[in-house]
């Protein structure tokens, strides 16, 4: 085998991420034919298949697989080079874009975001919220240098992930004053039958305090279920009824939204996680995120 075309290797690499020949072409700005000449080549160079039909799409042989981790490695620290040199270019100025998982609350968003805006290098945060799946492909294709979420994500070919586990805290059960007057008796057996504001089905808070309420014996009444628990806090907060808090952020939401604490919801655990593709540098704003969560909740 002679020395590898990287020309080839970056088609190889851009049809791979994409799926398919003709959406390789539409991002490389050339003809189908084009990509699937360069592709033949490369696995000619190879003397084995790399891809194999997928239903519309292809699919990467085990080969494949190896070849494109290689791939990744070697022009996605290009991507880097590239977005250090531009940055050098405007000014010096980092520029973090981070991405945020629906089912994590803002405060915390908040807090754990807030050491980067104290970094000795002034950092650009950009920050959008979306669904896993979304914040996943963005970061496949290096839109986002990090996620932000309360559950480990999962890659696929064309990304492999690292999910950092930041810390974790406990959860408490917070509630308006003129709420929590009206709930005579020991917690946490007083919340039986008791207006309940949850996280919706299937998220990791909401599995995590169904099995709590089971252990202890209470059946909640249970009168919304929020994606957003930005939204469960202010429906909260109106008096809808009992909402959980991560400990982290317990004094603000009492500061914030005028609840009180009950009680803290034994066994109910919140995580929290930064994920990001697999890089050859750390972004300087990511290592300061993650010291700064080291801090935060330590101290819960």
């Amino acid at each position: 085998m002679g020395r590898l075309n990287y020309q080839h290797l970056e088609y190889f690499w851009v049809v791979a991420r994409e799926g398919s020949v003709t959406a390789a072409a539409k991002t490389l700005f050339v003809t189908p034919s084009t990509v699937s000449v360069q592709l033949k080549k490369l696995q000619d160079q190879f003397e084995q298949p790399l891809f194999k039909r997928a239903g519309r799409g292809l699919e990467l042989t085990e080969v494949g697989q190896v070849a494109f981790r290689y791939a990744e490695s070697i022009f996605s620290t290009g991507v880097e080079l590239e977005e250090y040199l531009e940055g050098k270019r405007r000014g010096g100025t980092l520029r973090l874009n981070v991405g945020v998982a629906h089912s994590l609350p803002k405060l915390v968003t908040w807090q754990l975001l807030e050491p980067v805006t104290r970094m000795e290098e002034p950092c650009h945060i950009v920050c959008r919220e979306a669904s896993s799946e979304e914040l996943v492909n963005e970061l496949a294709l290096h839109q986002l240098d990090l996620v932000l979420s309360d559950t480990p994500l999962k890659g696929g070919p064309a990304v492999r992930l690292v999910n950092n586990l930041l810390g974790e805290c406990g959860v408490s059960i917070f509630a308006t004053p003129e709420l929590a007057a009206q709930l005579p008796g020991e917690f946490p057996r007083n919340l039986n039958g008791v207006d309940f504001v949850l996280p919706s089905s299937g998220s990791e808070m909401r599995r995590s305090l169904d099995a709590w309420f089971s252990r202890i014996g209470v059946r909640p009444r249970i009168v919304a279920e929020f994606d957003d628990l930005a939204l469960m806090k202010v429906a909260g907060e109106h008096g809808l009824g009992v909402v959980p808090v991560p400990e982290v952020v317990s004094h603000l939401a009492e500061t914030h939204y005028g609840v009180q604490r009950l009680g803290r919801a034994e066994g109910v655990v919140e995580r929290f996680f930064a994920v990001s593709a697999e890089r050859q540098v750390d972004h300087p704003a990511v290592v300061e995120i993650a010291g700064g969560a080291r801090v935060l909740l330590d101290q819960e």
